[in-house]
This record gives C-alpha cells, structure tokens and sequence, in this order.
C-alpha cells in the first residue's frame, strides 16, 4: 500500500481577511474537484482543514480527500494570533502520524495576509514546528490573500510561498497532487497560469 500523504489547510478568518472568506471558500471547492478528477492521487490525500478563528480550531480533522468539507462562511474574530496555530498543528500532527499506516512527510498550506498579533510569540511556535529534529516536521507552504505581508509569509512557507496573481484551489492542488504522486525528493516545482511570484528555496 502507498504511504499516504497527510495534508493540513489552514484558512486565516481574522478580521482582515473579511473580504476574502468567499475566495478561500472557492479555492477549497476548486481543490475538491480537482481530488475528484485525480483518483488515483486522491486516494493517496488525506486533509485535515483548521480555522483561525478567536482561538484555532480543527473544522476537519484529518480524513480522506474525498471527504474534505465546506468552510464555514463566517467565524467571528477579534484578531489574528498564529503562535497557537502552530502550536495546534504540532500537537494535531503528532497525533494523527502516530496512527497513520505509513504516511509521506506531512504538508501545510497557510492561507492568510500574514498579518499576526502576536509578533513576538509566533515565530518560537513556528520554529518548533519545523524542527528537524522533530519527527513530524512538516513541508510549509504559504498563501498569500490580499495585501499580504510578503515578509511574514516568506518565513511561514519555508518550502515554498505563492504571492498574488495564482488561485488558491490551483496553488493547492499543485502544491498536493504533485506531491502525492511523486516517489520521492521534495516538492516539485508547480507550473501554474497567473502572474503572481511563486518562491522556493532558491528565490530566497
């Protein structure tokens, strides 16, 4: 049996992504349906979807592609702290490897503006999260929506951060399918439609 591949989506609802829920609702979708039209790669996925909201919060937890669910259309937020993201991501990751039945080098998709409230905290939960050191390390890949603070997210997506001019379901299901089907290495370099910078290790 194929290991599988365990992805996590994280979807920024704080108060300046108002504007933008609806694009992250379509790029789910768009990510589902480009699941349903690659079984073969699908069948290898398992996403988990977690929200920051007042405190983040797992809305999926890790499951089969296939299963991957609809975002909420609205969680009121007062401001936008990623350290207790990281932190639940770490705990959330080690727990569903542990029960894994072989599994690929897990996979996080970070989409947000980049703009945190707790600058001072975050960038110690980030960095034990990407330990490697730590067994359950995972691939960072950051979204940028809006007016992203491209500093930010380039220190969040230390394998690679897509900023403007690319979709989310496409950036998403590049990012993923790629990945699932490849049989070893790192991830490949995705070819996407836009105008927007996708960065990786060597743009840096």
């Amino acid at each position: 049996m194929e290991p599988v591949l365990p992805c996590y989506v994280v979807c920024d609802f704080s108060p300046s992504m108002t504007d933008y829920i609806g694009d992250l609702r379509a790029g789910l979708r768009e990510f589902r349906g480009a699941l349903h039209a690659d079984p073969v790669a699908a069948a290898r996925i398992r996403v988990c979807v977690i929200v920051v909201g007042p405190t983040p919060r797992v809305q999926q937890p890790l499951r089969p592609a296939a299963e991957l669910v609809d975002l909420a259309e609205r969680i009121p937020c007062a401001g936008t702290n990623f350290g207790p993201v990281f932190e639940l991501l770490r705990v959330t990751i080690e727990r569903d490897v542990n029960v894994l039945n072989g599994h690929r080098r897990p996979i996080v998709f970070f989409a947000s503006d980049g703009r945190p409230t707790d600058p001072l905290a975050w960038p110690a939960a980030l960095a034990a999260l990407t330990d490697p050191a730590w067994p359950g390390n995972p691939e960072m890949i950051a979204f940028g929506v809006g007016a992203a603070d491209r500093d930010t997210l380039t220190r969040i997506g230390t394998g690679r951060v897509f900023l403007g001019g690319v979709r989310m379901g496409a950036a998403l299901s590049a990012s993923v399918l790629i990945h699932a089907v490849s049989t070893s290495g790192p991830l490949a370099r995705p070819t996407l439609s836009g105008n927007g910078d996708v960065l990786g290790e060597a743009d840096r």
